[in-house]
């Protein structure tokens, strides 16, 4: 009798054991430290923000899938996975990855590279590294969510993620 209970109680700690593992592997997020740890307000950006994406929410998509198809041209990128939220309509833009891409040439206004041409040094179209170009993709089709630009004259603006030291 002892000899039975014994057994049974072993095996049910044996079957506890392999649940409690396989949980722990299924629930696992292998990208934990790239998700944003605060709400964050993305500077220059004119009200949009970095929200933690919900404690569910999982991408599909590796940070290396979504970089290799957006390139950035040699700039310097980050990547965050985390919700952006246009803090001025108090809308959610959506949760994705986002990425952040400094030295990127944003001259998308009409007319903004001729009169640049016109200044007085016009070899000199350098981008600066205190513009940030940010996009944030849809982290399961790389589907963009939103394109915005930010301003960061300091240049030491990152997104806070839960894998950095604040």
């Amino acid at each position: 009798m002892r000899r039975r209970v014994a057994v049974t109680v072993s095996a049910i700690a044996i079957v506890a054991g392999i649940v409690t593992a396989v949980a722990s592997i299924v629930g696992r997020d292998p990208y934990a430290a790239f998700r944003q740890r605060t709400e964050q307000p993305i500077p220059g950006a004119l009200g949009y923000s970095l929200e933690p994406p919900p404690a569910e929410a999982r991408p599909e998509l590796s940070p290396d899938d979504v970089e290799s198809r957006y390139p950035a041209g040699g700039g310097e990128v980050q990547i965050a996975f985390a919700s952006v939220r246009d803090t001025l309509e108090e809308r959610s833009i959506g949760t994705g990855w986002v990425l952040f891409a400094r030295g990127v040439c944003l001259r998308n206004v009409k007319g903004e590279l001729v009169s640049d041409a016109r200044g007085p040094d016009a070899p000199n179209l350098e981008c600066t590294d205190a513009t940030i170009w940010v996009l944030a993709v849809d982290p399961r089709t790389a589907e963009p969510l939103i394109a915005l630009t930010a301003y960061d004259p300091s240049g030491t603006w990152t997104p806070e993620l839960v894998g950095r030291a604040p």
